[in-house]
Formats: C-alpha cells, structure tokens, sequence
C-alpha cells in the first residue's frame, strides 16, 4: 500500500471544491502517465464513484477520499500535496511524487531496453483491448523503432492510426526528442483475428 500525506491547507481545499460539484461520492484520482521514463507526467483530477474500480488503492480524509491506480502506485507512493503560493501571491495545490521516474530497469538500460519495456507495459496492455499486440523487431543506430504487428492488429485497415497517432505519439512523449521514427515491417494479411 502507496503513503499519500494531505496537508491540512490541502484536505480543505480538496473538501471545498468536491463540495462545489455536487455529486455523492465524488473522490480525488492521483495519476501517472509513462512513469519511469524522461516524459512522465502525474496529475490530480475529480474521480466519479462509478469510475473508481477494485484496482484502485482508496486513502481516506476527512470528508474525501484519495484513489490510485495500483498500476501507478509505485510510483506514487510517498506523494505529498499541500498548498502552495503561485509567482503572484494566489494559493496553489502542490504535488510532489518523488518516485515517479522510478524504473523497473537497470540505470544502465538502453533506450532500446526503455522502448521495449514501455512497449510491453503501457502499449500493449491497450492493443490487447482489440486482440492485438506489437512487438519492437529492432532500433537503428538513428534511434528508428522498426515493429511488428500481431493478433487482432496483422492486416486490421486501422494499423496506420494505431502506429502514427497512437504508438508513435506515445513515445514521444515519453522519451521526447530521442526517436526519430517507428516504422511497421509487418507483413500484413487479414485472418480470422483481424480487428477491422
């Protein structure tokens, strides 16, 4: 189980403006996007009760509670949020999260090792939705990514999308300025596992 440490300051905020929105059970979600890599990014957002699920990790506070993801809680554990002032003297919420560029990998891990392990953990978990998989076949010397597509994404009409818009755009998020391209070297053929 993650620590979550809400100041005082914070909790009343918290409480006043879940108060403002009217809606019974009403909780605050923590998140993580691309943890573990140079683009990550974490973030607090309103989280409806309909939206929590049973793989979320609940902190209670006076009148609210806190859910994370466990997916993200590694790197979420020990988060603080307080109050803060901005450059011009108006209360602010402040997150620290000191562990979220914690890594499952080696500190000496290449940017091919990082590519693939997010591949595995992040894109591949949502191409799973559909069936489908992909895998990393190699990096260039020039920081090309070169992948394969599997199951429900071999031959599907929607591949492009999913490479340029999806894949491509993920990873340069997460690792910004340091891939110049994906590519697909799959050899595509519809069958009985195609998704569209």
């Amino acid at each position: 189980m993650s620590k979550i440490t809400v100041t005082e300051p914070a909790q009343a905020y918290f409480r006043k403006i879940i108060a403002k929105q009217k809606m019974e059970g009403l909780a605050i979600r923590l998140t993580a996007t691309n943890p573990g890599t140079p683009g990550v990014e974490c973030g607090i957002l309103y989280c409806p009760k309909d939206y929590i699920t049973p793989n979320d990790e609940h902190f209670k506070f006076e009148g609210f509670e806190v859910v994370i993801d466990r997916s993200v809680s590694l790197y979420l554990d020990e988060s603080y949020i307080d109050m803060g002032k901005d450059d011009k003297g108006e209360d602010i919420l402040t997150f620290h999260a000191p562990n979220l560029k914690k890594s499952d990998l080696p500190e000496d891990a290449t940017l091919e090792d990082k590519v693939r392990h997010f591949i595995d953990k992040v894109v591949n978990p949502e191409l799973a939705g559909h069936g489908g998989a992909v895998e990393v076949v190699e990096m260039t010397p020039d920081n090309v990514v070169r992948m394969r597509f599997k199951g429900g994404c071999l031959g599907c009409s929607m591949v492009g999308s999913t490479l340029h818009d999806g894949i491509q755009a993920q990873l340069n998020q997460a690792f910004p300025g340091m891939i110049k391209d994906v590519e697909d070297v799959t050899a595509h053929e519809v069958t009985e596992e195609t998704y569209a």
